[in-house]
């Protein structure tokens, strides 16, 4: 889908359709107004008899009757001018271009318009180019498909923003292959292909690459990553991409510099392993290596815009599988850090597996590290589908991360480490247990994490709920894969490298 600027009254665009904003309550102003004169007063009309409301995924299509160059004007949902965030700003724009999809428009036009502001472009666009992203089918017969959208023209938003537009359409496109990856069956996307997709990204931007098997895992020692992937046929990667942007900018490396770690948990089936899951919702786990989707989404675009910030991504790939060899509830391991863990849960595999990935970025030079990962169903008790749950052990990497989050529309709730809580952690025969701490799941899940990242500035992203919405009754919240951290990593990344500038 093209995306342009253009200066061109909105009244004059010749497309199959023209698209205007309007918020719950709102009286039409502005260039609203301006079109609704050259109408005759329909969409006013409308909106006065409460035929069309603004709640936010409301769609309208109506005839223009040749009174404007555009075959038709939709009127589309804000929700409340109060509730409209970053994150809700996108999903509008994705039901739009979606419901354009499904009415066959292929040239779409889009009226900025109050309450939508000059410095909302980014969210307008990235919303936009989400809004094409079609789940893959693997059927072999027709299908009833929407179409596809070829140019949308933007009017309103000013000249000479081209780069912020190419830069939207970055992080839009982004996320949509973070939710291909995540909605890829799981015989088709092993951790061998997870790595076969790290290896393209590599080469298509020069980075360093990096994939570990299991003779070189045994021999750095990652034997909780190993642990969870015993019960598997699939062998176990260790992934580890690094871009270079000091060196690319010119910029001499120094002993102190920043190096950013993205670290993803990337289980790419999730049995529970002996700790069984319930069969029930067993063939979601195919996504439970949607925080690797997000940084590799994340460090491709990173990469491509040569950001002068040294940022690795690192993800720790497996299956968690109840084989014959499978590790067993009580079996103690050796971590790459050295502490010992006492496995209670099988089912509590992510934690493992990033503990040794936060080992991996901190001996190979990571500074500051943030992990993603499905870790917890207390995440979606504790915050729901609509935010990703976070702790993190340094207040100044915090405030970096929650800027990015507004940026990019993602949204993230700190939760608190409190110090009362350490003592759940302890094991009566290891340093650590990976489970049964008896309340504050999602905030201990977290800690444990936190427990590898020797002291330096960390953030952990529980994306268990964020990153699918299964609820059928969240109707506000999009359903289905939403590529959750991938926009909030991209952004981190730009906050940093400007600050090493």
């Amino acid at each position: 889908m093209r995306v342009t600027l253009v200066a061109t009254a909105a009244a004059d665009i010749p497309v199959d359709a023209l698209a205007v904003p309007v918020a719950t309550g709102q009286r039409l102003s502005g260039s609203a107004l301006d079109l609704d004169r050259a109408l005759g007063g329909l969409l006013s009309e409308l909106l006065a008899g409460a035929e069309f409301k603004g709640r936010i995924h409301e769609v309208l299509p109506v005839p223009t009757h040749g009174r404007i160059a555009a075959r038709r004007a939709i009127l589309y949902g804000l929700g409340a001018i109060r509730d409209l965030d970053g994150q809700r700003l996108r999903s509008a724009h994705h039901e739009l271009v979606r419901a354009a999809r499904t009415y066959g428009y292929s040239r779409l036009a889009l009226v900025r318009a109050e309450p939508l502001g000059l410095e909302s472009l980014a969210g307008v666009v990235e919303g936009c180019v989400m809004g094409t992203f079609e789940r893959r089918s693997r059927q072999t017969g027709a299908q009833p498909e929407r179409g596809e959208i070829d140019e949308l023209l933007l009017t309103g938003f000013g000249q000479g923003r081209d780069h912020e537009v190419a830069a939207a359409q970055e992080s839009g496109e982004a996320t949509n292959h973070a939710r291909e990856w995540q909605n890829a069956p799981a015989n088709e996307l092993t951790p061998d292909v997870l790595a076969q997709e790290a290896t393209k990204i590599a080469q298509r931007h020069g980075l360093e690459i990096e994939v570990l098997g299991p003779a070189d895992l045994r021999a750095g020692g990652y034997n909780l990553l190993l642990g969870v992937a015993s019960g598997s046929a699939q062998p176990a990667r260790l992934i580890k991409l690094r871009h270079r942007g000091r060196q690319i900018a010119g910029t001499a490396a120094q002993e102190d510099g920043v190096v950013l770690a993205l670290i993803g948990k990337g289980i790419t089936f999730d049995t529970g392993g002996i700790s069984l899951k319930d069969p029930a919702s067993m063939s979601q786990m195919k996504a439970d290596m949607a925080g690797a989707a997000a940084v590799l989404a994340a460090i491709d675009v990173i990469a491509a815009r040569k950001l002068p910030l040294d940022v690795m991504a690192v993800i720790a790939a497996t299956e968690n599988m109840p084989g014959p060899t499978a590790q067993r509830p009580g079996d103690v391991v050796v971590s790459a850090d050295g502490k010992t863990v006492e496995v209670l849960n099988t089912d509590a595999e992510g934690r493992l597996v990033l503990a040794d990935a936060l080992t991996h970025a901190i001996r190979n030079g990571a500074t500051h590290l943030l992990d993603l990962a499905t870790l917890t169903g207390a995440a979606t008790i504790a915050i729901g589908h609509g935010a990703t749950a976070a702790v993190s052990n340094d207040d100044e990497f915090w405030r970096l991360i929650e800027e990015a989050a507004r940026t990019a529309g993602d949204r993230v709730w700190r939760l608190p480490i409190l110090a009362d809580y350490r003592v759940l952690l302890r094991s009566q025969i290891a340093d650590l247990r990976n489970a049964e701490y008896g309340e504050a799941g999602a905030i201990l899940g977290g800690m444990f994490i936190g427990e590898f990242a020797r002291g330096r500035p960390w953030a952990h992203l529980d994306i268990a709920a964020s990153s699918w919405n299964t609820n059928s009754e969240l109707t506000t919240v999009l359903r289905g894969p939403s590529g959750a951290g991938t926009r909030l990593c991209i952004e981190l990344a730009e906050l940093m490298a400007g600050g090493a500038r």
